[in-house]
């Protein structure tokens, strides 16, 4: 039977330069751009969905192709918070689209004909911080109405309970570049238990299998220490959706590119 490939990727702040001033932030940095298009490459998806996808519109004299800088045909993209952004690129033809906005996020859905049939893929970065109802109500509202195959997926900012972190492992993790470890960590395992409570209520499933579910925060671009690592970038599905296969994905170049792992999924309709 034959199958297609979502990855989900967050790919930090647009590959910018970090620590650059703001100016400078307008242009990629080489290097990680250069190992995000080799994660990429290597990986092959039939559809790529982008978190942090700076200028992916026009935002103050400055956009960015992504379509273009990953070889894609195919791309949706939209901002909300001015230069911030979502993005969906793919080699099959995208038939429709929608945004969904809040004050200051934004999620996008998909319409994308595979070979298979017609498939929707949307994208959501909840803020770390937003409350954990919050973000469960946000991306419920992504796809509400959707009907047919269904594909979730984005940094959720949250931990699936399943996975069953050490609390105390997290926090210990956290106070590493958190001012206040405990209540952030605790935001993540709260957030999880919501959003899948949710999702799954809406007859949506963690489309990872077990063999499959490493962390994909932090690589080590951002931080050695392991002990704040977690799993907060996730591909549901619904029950029109078959999962082939499916991973985070972690190599020397993810852990060069972005300051997340991105997450793949092999699935038929």
């Amino acid at each position: 039977m034959p199958s297609s490939r979502l990855v989900s990727y967050n790919i930090l702040e647009g590959l910018r330069p970090l620590g650059a001033q703001a100016e400078e932030r307008r242009t990629l940095d080489r290097a990680r751009a250069g190992d995000a298009q080799k994660v990429v490459s290597a990986l092959g998806p039939d559809i790529l969905a982008l978190n942090e996808a700076l200028f992916c519109r026009a935002y103050e004299g400055r956009e960015l192709n992504y379509a273009e800088i990953f070889d894609f045909p195919h791309q949706v993209a939209a901002l909300y918070d001015r230069a911030w952004g979502n993005a969906i690129l793919s080699r099959y033809p995208i038939i429709a689209s929608r945004e969904y906005r809040i004050y200051n996020r934004g999620g996008l859905a998909a319409q994308i004909q595979t070979p298979m049939g017609v498939v929707t893929v949307a994208s959501y970065h909840p803020h770390p911080d937003r409350l954990p109802s919050n973000k469960a109500n946000d991306l419920c509202e992504l796809v509400a109405g959707v009907t047919g195959p269904l594909l979730l997926c984005g940094d959720f900012n949250c931990i699936n309970p399943s996975d069953r972190v050490d609390p105390d492992e997290l926090r210990a993790g956290f106070a590493g570049f958190s001012p206040a470890p405990a209540q952030d960590a605790q935001r993540f395992i709260d957030s999880g238990r919501l959003v899948f409570q949710r999702l799954t209520e809406l007859g949506l499933h963690d489309a990872i299998p077990l063999s499959g579910r490493r962390y994909s925060v932090p690589t080590d671009l951002i931080n050695t220490d392991k002990r704040s690592a977690m799993r907060i970038d996730h591909i549901v599905a619904n029950q029109e959706v078959r999962i082939v296969a499916g991973e985070v994905v972690q190599t020397a170049a993810t852990n060069r590119a972005s300051d997340h792992h991105p997450v793949m999924v092999d699935f038929a309709l």
